[in-house]
């Protein structure tokens, strides 16, 4: 029988790195959100996030990978409209 009480676990540091973006994330979107009807306008504050989030990821992950990202965004967002129930409003 081993003795595993003087064994320390670590943290997953992936885990907490995923846990984090995603409150980062969803943080970011509330704050879009709430513009965007302050200035009832989505389209401007769309068109601004996407120009910030394209120069930046250009510079730190290149071109194909920001491209490949926004495509990753938008095919999320068709398959999770394709499973939503359009008969709920809320």
């Amino acid at each position: 029988m081993h003795n595993t009480k003087n064994i320390i676990k670590f943290p997953n540091l992936l885990n907490k790195k995923k846990k984090k973006m995603v409150e980062i994330r969803d943080e970011i979107e509330r704050i879009l959100t709430n513009y965007a009807i302050n200035e009832r306008d989505l389209w401007a504050v769309s068109l601004a996030a996407g120009r910030f989030a394209s120069i930046n990821l250009e510079k730190l992950d290149g071109e194909k990978e920001t491209l490949n990202f926004f495509k990753n965004c938008i095919d999320t967002q068709k398959k999770f409209e394709l499973t939503r129930n359009s008969s709920n409003i809320t």
